[in-house]
């Protein structure tokens, strides 16, 4: 039996679009991407975890966004930063 190639492994084990699996393991982000697209795109699909029109406590940002990136202090100034989220005396929203 021959093996799968690791692409179409991380394919079949991400649950999101396939052009983002490259930067993921399972559901966990492995490295935030330096070239700007790759970010954009790998940031918008981490910011529909989260609803629209609702109010976040800062600790629960956090908490998703640890679930998956260990830098989710980054991951939120990313959010805020490219506009997906917005952030109000330490409330966030997503945009």
């Amino acid at each position: 039996m021959q093996r799968k190639a690791g692409n179409v492994v991380r394919r079949e084990r991400f649950a999101g679009p396939a052009e983002l699996a490259r930067f993921f393991r399972a559901d966990r982000l492995e490295t935030i991407p330096a070239r700007a697209a790759d970010r954009a795109a790998v940031l918008a699909y981490i910011a529909a975890l989260f609803e629209r029109d609702r109010d976040y406590p800062e600790a629960e940002v956090s908490a998703t966004l640890a679930r998956v990136h260990n830098d989710f202090a980054t991951l939120r100034r990313y959010l805020v930063d490219a506009g997906l989220l917005t952030r109000d005396q330490g409330r966030y929203r997503r945009v």
